[in-house]
Order: C-alpha cells, then structure tokens, then sequence
C-alpha cells in the first residue's frame, strides 16, 4: 500500500484507541460512576478527535479522493460520500462541545456520543475496505507525487 494510504492508516488506529478510551468514560457516565473528572476527560477526549489533526487527515483524503475521481475507476458510491461525512463531522463536533456544559439528561449525552461513535467507525470501515484500496489500485505514480506535493 502506498506509504500516504499507510500514514492515514496508522492515523485511524490511533483515532481507534482515542474511541476505546471515550467508550470506557461513557460507560461509566451510563452506570452514573464517573465523576466530573471522568466527565472533563470523557469530552477532552472528543474535542481531540476534532482538532488540526483531524482536519489535516481529512484534508489529506480529499486531496486523495479528488485525485481518484479524475481517473476512469469506477467509483463506489460511499467514496463519493467521503466528502459529504468530512463536513459533517464538522458539525457534530460543533453539537458534542455544546454538550459539554449542558444540562442534558446523561442519556440524551450518551446517545449523542454513541452515535458519532457508530458514524466515525462507519466513515472509517469505509475509507480502510473501499477508498484506500480504490485509490492504491488506481492512482499512478506520478498521480501520487501530486497528492504528497499537496499534503499536509
């Protein structure tokens, strides 16, 4: 696999190991043993799944995505949504900060955060079985140098 397709990689199984953590915070706001130590951390924890590195990898894969569409592969259906879920994530970060200081039931917080969970592992399951495989079949070697000159 080409060795930027890596680097997004290894970006994911960080960002796994970040979810591992919040899940673990979640749980315990669920069963109402977490503190408001435990709470500060649970959503630190979300805002670094939001921050530059985060949007520097998502950049990184619509410079990839990008370069994919102008080649005859055929593309799937969810790469063309890749786009679309970057934004998003956008806004949902946007929704789970509010949350932070909010008076919302621990339910309604759980359930917030559950679902982000689910949509990002989803995002995620899309780009490491359709798109990065895609892309490593199909762009060239000189498409390549293109995209790392474009990185960030």
């Amino acid at each position: 696999m080409n060795t930027l397709l890596n680097e997004l990689h290894t970006y994911h199984h960080e960002v796994a190991k970040k979810i591992t953590q919040i899940k673990g915070l979640l749980g315990k706001m669920k069963h109402e043993s977490a503190g408001a130590d435990d709470r500060k951390l649970l959503f630190q924890e979300l805002e670094a799944l939001h921050g530059d590195a985060e949007l520097h990898h998502h950049e990184n894969e619509e410079i990839i995505r990008r370069a994919l569409l102008e080649t005859e592969a055929p593309i799937h259906p969810r790469v063309k949504d890749i786009e679309r879920d970057h934004l998003a994530f956008g806004r949902i970060a946007g929704q789970l900060k509010a949350l932070e200081d909010s008076t919302q039931e621990i339910k309604v917080i759980a359930d917030a955060i559950d679902d982000f969970i689910k949509k990002y592992y989803d995002h995620m399951e899309t780009e490491e079985n359709i798109f990065f495989p895609m892309a490593d079949k199909w762009l060239s070697d000189t498409q390549w140098q293109e995209v790392k000159s474009q990185w960030h």
